[in-house]
Formats: structure tokens, sequence, C-alpha cells
């Protein structure tokens, strides 16, 4: 139903950046960019949370792609790094800052001759560890429980909640008077 996102409670978030290391580790292979896919903002001195691509419906970051190493794959954005051309368009268009530009090295070939490797720009971004049999990395790896996985009919039920609370709290104060 909908896309599936990691969302951080910053009441809960203890900044210690597992979440990130988790992320990393689980991005430390060959084929992979090697690099978090999260980053922990520090708000304020008591505020942290972690901030990662929600998978947005309309995907900006999709939109704003001239090659397509961005696109919707089911109920989520997923990445092609073969076709970045590291123009950053995608950074520019995600309104959560969730995607950046990672240099990595990649065979530059000629004919199909590898004549060396050289750093080049790629798009990185969550893939919510679709590969994951336990789910994202981070929310494993969140000490503090600030990281859940939520979906639409999440996001509906908390809706509801604070309409419930809202009705109950104009109602004692209707009450007063």
């Amino acid at each position: 139903m909908g896309s599936k996102f990691v969302v951080s409670d910053p009441r809960k978030c203890v900044g210690c950046k597992a979440c990130m290391t988790a992320c990393l580790v689980k991005h430390f292979q060959p084929g992979d960019v090697p690099i978090s896919r999260l980053n922990v903002v520090h708000a304020d001195a008591d505020t942290t949370a972690p901030v990662v691509c929600r998978h947005c419906e309309d995907a900006p970051c999709a939109a704003a792609c001239p090659t397509g190493a961005l696109y919707r794959d089911g109920n989520r954005v997923a990445v092609d790094i073969a076709l970045c051309i590291g123009c950053r368009g995608c950074v520019m268009a995600c309104p959560f800052g969730a995607v950046d530009v990672a240099e990595i090295f990649r065979p530059y070939t000629v004919n199909d001759v590898e004549l060396s490797a050289r750093t080049t720009p790629v798009v990185v971004k969550c893939d919510r560890c679709v590969d994951r049999p336990d789910g994202p990395a981070c929310i494993s790896a969140c000490t503090s429980g600030a990281l859940s996985l939520v979906d639409q009919r999440d996001i509906d039920a908390n809706v509801r909640d604070k309409r419930l609370n809202a009705a109950e709290a104009s109602q004692t104060f209707a009450a007063r008077f």
C-alpha cells in the first residue's frame, strides 16, 4: 500500500549515528557504493534526527533525472548507477535533502578495452535495503528505537489519532466555558 519509508522520532534519537554505520556496512560490498544513505542532522543542542529518502509518490528526484538513473520500481525510488551522469539534478530536486552524489572509481573503456579507472560522480540514496530480509539495516541498528518503517496506513492512523486527541482537547476546553 503506497511507498514505505524510514521515519525518525527526534524525541528518541540520541545522535549516536549507529544507523549511519549500519547503512555504510550494508553497502560496503562489491558493485555498491560504500557510503551511508542517511545522514544524522543536529538541528540544535537537544535535537538530532536521521534524514533519509521518503520514496515520494511523485519522486521529484526521478523526474529531474535526464537519463533514468532514478526511477520508480514498485513502491520505491530505485537507482541504476550505470546510467548516472552526475548532473546533480536529483540532489537539487529532492525536497528532503536525502539524495547525494558520491565519487566512485569506474573503469574507463574505449571499444571494449579497459584503459584505466577514473572517478566519476554517481547518485546515492536510500534503497530501503530491498535485498535485506530483515528490512532496513538502519532500523535494526537503532539503539533508541527512533527509526521505523511506515506506509500510508501508518500515516492515516497517526492522523486519525491526532484528530481524536484534538477533538478531546476541544471538548475539555469548551467545558470550561
